[in-house]
């Protein structure tokens, strides 16, 4: 069986791209800016920038008042619309009775219906108006939303925020727990590669086992494409910046 030269090159080239170092950067597998819908007056800002937090942590509190005398108020709105609508079924149930013996006219019979479906309407809308208000209590404490690396505080106590047309960002949070690295490679380099490839990402000397998860479909402005791996540090702490090598052939 003959090969070509031209085969035997190609062959050559992707033998020479699995098995080749890259030179990446590493990345936070998330990063997200943390913020609030609703607008009110820091009461506590438990979080540091620079600390480890765990999912569900407390990072920014606002001051809760105002949102627990809202739904105070709405609960006992529904608490009495709720009464009211009993009254309208109770009203209405009586009204059929009567119009069922024919004791009453129609008419009489319509008017409770009306009574009762805007009695029903206002216990719906006053149940809404509750929910409302116990989700904005809620919101009031901004938590973490997984474990991960608080990388800037924006916000201090006693700040006002209004967040009626644009959220105020408060904390800046990356999952640092796997870590990124990526790489930038040639059309050759990346057709031999594949997603789920075991690879190896070496940092400051430290060598760790890492995944292909990512190989970028279109190149960007050079020519190249994104390779991603992704790789866990362990207790080690590495920064989204630092320099790194991608081996995909070990």
């Amino acid at each position: 069986m003959k090969i070509s030269l031209a085969s035997l090159a190609v062959c050559l080239a992707a033998m020479n791209a699995n098995a080749a170092d890259y030179p990446a950067v590493l990345a936070w597998t998330q990063r997200v800016v943390l913020s609030t819908p609703v607008s009110g007056v820091v009461a506590s800002v438990p979080a540091v920038a620079g600390e480890r937090v765990s999912e569900g942590q407390v990072l920014v509190q606002l001051d809760k008042r105002p949102f627990e005398s809202a739904l105070r108020k709405t609960g006992a709105q529904a608490r009495k619309y709720k009464l009211n609508r009993e009254e309208a079924e109770r009203e209405l149930q009586r009204t059929r009775e009567l119009y069922e013996r024919t004791v009453i006219s129609v008419h009489d019979l319509q008017v409770e219906e009306i009574a009762f479906a805007s009695a029903d309407a206002d216990y719906a809308s006053a149940r809404a108006q509750l929910e409302t208000a116990q989700l904005h209590l809620e919101y009031a404490t901004v938590q973490a939303p997984f474990d991960g690396l608080v990388l800037e505080v924006s916000v201090a106590p006693g700040v006002t925020v209004v967040n009626t047309q644009q959220a105020t960002p408060m904390v800046t949070l990356a999952r640092d727990r796997p870590m990124v690295a990526h790489a930038r490679l040639t059309a050759g380099e990346a057709g031999a590669l594949s997603p789920g490839q075991s690879a190896t990402v070496e940092v400051d000397g430290q060598t760790y086992p890492a995944k292909v998860v990512r190989i970028g479909a279109e190149a960007d402005a050079s020519g190249r494409y994104e390779l991603s791996v992704s790789f866990d540090p362990g207790d080690t702490t590495l920064r989204a910046g630092l320099p790194a090598s991608i081996d995909t052939g070990r």
